[in-house]
């Protein structure tokens, strides 16, 4: 059994449910497995065009995005629209 009493438990037990489920439905891509890392995973295009619809993207001067593969659609999305 977790300890969910630990600092971070939570984000661990969520994140191993995502990845289970990532691996488990072949959502995921290359590099596999995918625990312990942000996953590539299919259609991350569309999700970041999702994201890019928000209003708290179109409003936001700054956007924060990780290096990883998955994000880089984000990161084509952030430079082109003049966000720092």
């Amino acid at each position: 059994a977790e300890d969910t009493r630990s600092p971070g438990a939570w984000k661990w037990a969520i994140r191993k449910r995502i990845w289970d489920r990532l691996e488990e439905t072949n959502i995921a891509q290359f590099p596999r497995p995918v625990h312990h890392r942000i996953p590539n995973f299919l259609n991350a295009e569309a999700a970041a065009q999702n994201l890019a619809s928000l209003e708290c993207f179109k409003t936001a001067q700054c956007i924060k995005v990780n290096p990883d593969t998955p994000q880089k659609p984000l990161r084509f999305l952030v430079l082109s629209s003049g966000k720092h």
